[in-house]
């Protein structure tokens, strides 16, 4: 591959263009002006980065159609020797599963078995894989945590979010692990209304109007919630191995657009459908426990709480509880669309 100039794929993603030395598929190609480079370095193993390497050269021999942008030569940024991992994470962690070292101009993630990804200024990520990494762990971090602490370096607001967009406007659902929240929006899709973001909802509030960016047309649904709202199951594909994390990709078109948010939903488990709006300060906490990067940044700094306050003073926060039953998702459904009639919101 040696210095020869080739192209790096171009994509949108968040309400961004990024220019890639990897493919990405969850994102959608587009020639769009660069917001975000994604470079990828040799990691100074003996195995080298081989299996990455292979797989990105692999990309750029048969993927003409995805490849729009203009950039250095991926062969000579995966070759080529620079720094290493050890660079940045002392030899005694390189046996953890994860490490960090977080800052609004420089982050660095440490993800064991897949590598080293430097997030720098929120327009800029360095990728040293590990030497058994493979193209799709390095994907999979990318287009989650890595582009989270991007957006937080970015000034966003990152929450932890599925978004569905009823009637042009952004209806956010909120919620611990395994609350629901793509299950409501993949039922919501399913009477007809489409998904904006799922996981990684990057709120601008700078605009007067809080809005959230689309990521890309994908959502996380497990066979059993596929099986009650009637997708198909053969098109599921695990997104994350360890964890039996099912995605499926929605055939639907994606906005850049941003989009207003008009409405936020606090999912919680109860005896009974009900929706209960929320007081500011309640508000205000539970935004600030939603957050993407709650676990990972100091959730009471007060820029943080002040942009959770903002966000609770534009939109109206509701608890929204219900039963854990499967069979009652396009009930559910029902009920946010009417809710949000009831509310004069559409």
């Amino acid at each position: 591959m040696g210095s020869k100039k080739q192209k790096l794929f171009s994509y949108v993603a968040y309400g961004l263009g990024i220019h890639s030395a990897l493919p990405i598929p969850e994102f959608i190609p587009a020639e769009v002006e660069c917001d975000v480079t994604i470079h990828i370095q040799s990691n100074d193993y003996s195995t080298g980065c081989v299996p990455v390497a292979e797989a990105v050269g692999h990309a750029f021999a048969v993927g003409d159609a995805a490849r729009t942008g203009t950039a250095e030569a991926v062969g000579h940024a995966t070759r080529t020797p620079n720094r290493k991992i050890t660079d940045y994470i002392p030899k005694e962690v390189i046996q953890q599963p994860m490490a960090l070292q977080l800052s609004p101009e420089e982050a660095v993630i440490y993800l064991k078995d897949t590598g080293l990804f430097l997030v720098q200024r929120g327009n800029r990520i360095t990728i040293i894989p590990a030497a058994e990494a493979s193209l799709s762990r390095i994907q999979t971090a990318l287009v989650g945590t890595v582009m989270a602490i991007l957006l937080y370096q970015r000034g966003l607001l990152v929450l932890h979010a599925s978004v569905v967009n009823i009637n042009g406007g952004a209806v956010v659902f909120l919620g611990n692990s395994g609350e629901g929240k793509s299950s409501i929006a993949a039922a919501l899709h399913t009477q007809g209304y489409r998904i904006i973001t799922d996981d990684v909802a990057p709120v601008t509030l700078n605009q007067g109007t809080a809005k959230v960016a689309p990521s890309f047309p994908q959502i996380k649904l497990s066979r059993e919630v596929a099986g009650v709202l009637g997708y198909d199951q053969d098109k599921l594909a695990l997104l994350v191995p360890k964890l039996n994390k099912p995605g499926y990709r929605l055939n639907q078109d994606l906005t850049e657009a941003l989009l207003p948010i008009r409405c936020i939903y606090v999912l919680v488990s109860g005896s009974q459908l009900s929706i209960k709006s929320l007081k500011l300060q309640e508000a205000v906490m539970e935004l600030s426990r939603h957050s993407r990067l709650n676990s990972l940044f100091d959730s009471e700094k007060a820029s943080h709480l002040l942009q959770c306050a903002q966000l609770a003073n534009q939109c109206s926060v509701y608890r929204l509880q219900r039963p854990r039953n499967l069979a009652l998702l396009p009930e559910l459904a029902r009920l946010v669309a009417e809710h949000q009639f009831i509310q004069g919101q559409i």
